[in-house]
């Protein structure tokens, strides 16, 4: 008499995912979406730190206001080292805008000007007027901050006693929103009106971000001696930033959701016991995981697609 032995014959598919991340601020009846952050503790060029960044989020920090900088500080914590963000020295000089805004695409200079005279005229003025000049920065002028209503209009405010242009910067964050920019010509017949001569929010640099945003915020350590062509944040200097040489190894700080990564291995598997037993599934799962434990990989998930399909034997035995 014969019997039959089932042979079950299948193909595991395990799926090695991480998980993305996400961080929401509900403010009133408003929700933004964060800059994700997150610090390195590991030593790494700025250029190796990019590449670590771009593999595992999206990029090395870009800082694109006040409310993202002081979110890179909470980052930081009691995180006293310098430490990488995205930006670097691309060498070509650009007038932008002290709120992050981006290039001046709109400009009202004066006729010959911007002249960069002496090659040190980095900052940007406004006469009563209304048309533009470039400066040295350490001049002592009155200033002219903004900061938006609630209907979205802007608000001027002139402050006549002589700051620096850094300084005036600095203060004009602290009580309102930056420096005033000027996107149109209603705006600059508006700050016209109300000033003499004053600094506004128009400087020029050279610095870029990793991850191309057009984004022109800075905050830069004050006073002091430094030089490179890479940038990190200071965390004994209230998160200012200082140039450094790129090739120094630092902590640094990534951006963006942790990224999904998905490897597929496709296994092949023959066998006499019950590969739809849940049972067997688990084990076999269990010893890949330890496996995978060993050779360095984890924060990992494992699961399968499994296709079936049976095979019979058909074994006579002798008898008599």
């Amino acid at each position: 008499m014969g019997h039959k032995t089932l042979i079950c014959a299948g193909i595991f598919i395990m799926h090695l995912m991480t998980t993305t991340r996400t961080a929401l601020l509900s403010a009133g009846s408003n929700i933004t979406v964060l800059q994700q952050y997150h610090f390195i503790n590991k030593s790494l060029t700025w250029y190796e730190a990019q590449s670590f960044c771009r593999l595992k989020y999206t990029d090395l920090a870009t800082i694109n206001n006040m409310d993202d900088e002081n979110q890179l500080i909470n980052t930081l914590g009691s995180n006293v080292t310098s430490s990488w963000i995205g930006l670097y020295n691309g060498q070509t000089n650009r007038w932008l805008w002290s709120d992050g805004s981006g290039i001046a695409s709109f400009t009202q200079w004066s006729p010959g000007e911007p002249s960069n005279s002496g090659g040190v005229e980095a900052c940007g003025l406004m006469y009563d007027n209304g048309l533009w000049n470039d400066a040295q920065c350490g001049l002592a002028l009155a200033y002219v901050c903004y900061e938006i209503q609630q209907d979205g209009s802007k608000k001027y405010v002139v402050y006549t006693q002589g700051q620096t242009w850094q300084n005036s910067q600095d203060l004009c964050r602290q009580k309102h929103t930056d420096l005033a920019c000027v996107q149109t010509v209603q705006e600059n017949l508006a700050i016209a009106a109300v000033t003499n001569v004053v600094w506004f929010g128009l400087f020029k640099d050279s610095w870029y971000w990793s991850d191309g945003t057009k984004t022109s915020f800075r905050y830069w350590k004050r006073g002091g001696s430094y030089s490179g062509n890479c940038v990190s944040v200071e965390g004994t200097q209230q998160g200012r930033w200082i140039p450094a040489d790129c090739n120094k190894k630092a902590t640094f700080i990534c951006q963006g959701g942790l990224k999904l990564k998905k490897t597929v291995i496709k296994m092949k598997v023959q066998s006499d016991v019950d590969l739809t037993d849940s049972t067997t599934s688990s084990l076999i799962l269990q010893k890949l995981e330890t496996i995978l434990s060993e050779q360095g990989l984890t924060d990992v998930q494992l699961k399968y697609e499994r296709v079936f399909q049976p095979q019979l034997k058909t074994t006579e035995n002798a008898g008599c």
